[in-house]
């Protein structure tokens, strides 16, 4: 699984590029909760799965099916709708200006990405913005907050 390692490196070179930049963080802040309602919305748009029937003739048809045909229980919808609210956090913390409440939130977004084997992988935008609000809200106590 590579993507959310990747995610991370990417976030945190992100963030290092916008350090002290505050209308580019208050940016990412702000899309960061986008990003995750368009991966939500993602899940619903036919492709994400396939359905297939064949015949006695050997007829193969197949059709697309939206990504939530596969879940199976209240879990996956309570995991997407915690990865919506985690994706609020980036904006409480440019808000607060402190770094730790966008990193426990990057922690909390990262778990269902590698525990599911790449389930909830389109979030992964929304991950790499998170670490990107953390690392750029990471400051040195002597430098300002333009």
């Amino acid at each position: 699984m590579i993507v959310p390692p990747l995610a991370l490196i990417l976030g945190a070179l992100a963030g290092y590029v916008v350090r002290g930049h505050r209308r580019a963080v208050l940016v990412l802040a702000l899309a960061t909760p986008a990003f995750s309602l368009l991966a939500f919305a993602a899940q619903f748009v036919p492709g994400g799965a396939e359905s297939c029937t064949s015949s006695i003739s050997g007829v193969q048809t197949c059709n697309a099916l939206p990504a939530v045909s596969g879940w199976s229980g209240p879990l996956p919808y309570t995991i997407a709708v915690a990865l919506l609210l985690l994706a609020l956090v980036p904006l409480v913390s440019f808000r607060l200006h402190d770094w730790r409440p966008a990193a426990a939130s990057a922690v909390l977004q990262a778990v269902p990405q590698v525990v599911s084997f790449g389930g909830f992988l389109d979030w992964a935008p929304a991950l790499l913005l998170t670490v990107a609000v953390a690392f750029a809200l990471a400051r040195r106590r002597s430098e300002s907050f333009n």
